[in-house]
């Protein structure tokens, strides 16, 4: 037997919220924190979903770091900063 119980109206609001994410290149969907590594949730142009850490390949892109709602793409030398979307 299981027992349900409601989801609050805020958590309901916050999760149903839009985001405005960019139309090109990753997004960054959230981050996590273990005690021995951070990884990453980053969504694709086509709308994939991928976990990564640091050190993984994003196109021509690699991770170079993960922090707290932060990640850090190394592109050829150039460094981009994907954040989380606000909204």
């Amino acid at each position: 037997m299981s027992d349900q119980t409601e989801t609050p109206a805020a958590t309901l609001a916050a999760a149903t919220a839009s985001a405005d994410f960019p139309r090109r290149g990753p997004a960054l969907i959230g981050t996590l924190h273990g005690p021995e590594v951070a990884r990453a949730l980053l969504r694709s142009e086509s709308g994939e979903i991928r976990t990564v850490e640091t050190g993984a390949r994003i196109g021509t892109a690699t991770v170079a770091a993960i922090g707290e709602g932060v990640v850090i793409l190394n592109d050829r030398g150039r460094a981009e900063r994907l954040e989380m979307p606000r909204g």
